[in-house]
């Protein structure tokens, strides 16, 4: 290359660098009356914890269903411990449709073959397909790790890592405020 041209380029990156950093053509970005972001923001647990195994109130399922019989009829109406439990989960208001009869420790498929706890994204995507095609994609949910499998590979979290598996929908939450907007750019009114 020419050893003008590049010093005709290196004079003007040199130039603009020191009008940028002295911001000579305008009065700053301003940021400095904005309040930062409340730490929970940008916090990165999920929010639900996730079982590693079937409880209730604490205790194992198998604390109180194993050896028995598969379970029939609905077990809110059987006795001490289910009837508090809340269900609010659209049409789907029984709990066998979810929990295997036969062992309190899995789920259950269509099929009657259980899922395990590990595995509760299939449980899910049972009813809901679509949501499962998008999670599975990475559109619906949340992936934390590495792009680079060599560094460790994506981590995705199970759907019950945000949704209360009983009453899945969230609760309203307050949102995170917009963006900051450079000044310079911003135009009146908008």
């Amino acid at each position: 290359m020419n050893p003008r041209v590049l010093a005709v380029c290196a004079g003007t990156f040199l130039l603009l660098t020191v009008v940028f950093a002295t911001d000579v053509i305008g009065d700053g970005p301003g940021l400095d009356g904005i309040a930062p972001l409340k730490p929970e923001y940008s916090d990165p647990a999920t929010v639900r914890k996730v079982p590693t195994k079937m409880l209730f109130d604490g205790a194992p399922c198998a604390s109180c269903h194993e050896g028995l019989e598969p379970n029939t009829g609905n077990p809110k109406e059987k006795g001490v411990f289910h009837e508090a439990k809340k269900l609010q989960h659209g049409r789907n208001q029984h709990c066998f449709n979810c929990h295997h009869r036969a062992d309190p420790t899995d789920f259950a498929n269509f099929d009657g073959s259980p899922i395990k706890l590990a595995d509760v994204q299939l449980l899910c995507a049972k009813c809901h397909g679509t949501i499962f095609r998008d999670w599975n994609l990475g559109a619906h949910g949340r992936r934390t790790g590495h792009w680079d499998k060599a560094k460790g590979g994506p981590k995705t979290t199970v759907c019950i890592a945000c949704h209360d598996p009983h009453w899945p929908v969230f609760k309203p939450m307050e949102a995170a405020p917009a963006p900051h907007v450079n000044p310079r750019t911003r135009k009146e009114g908008h």
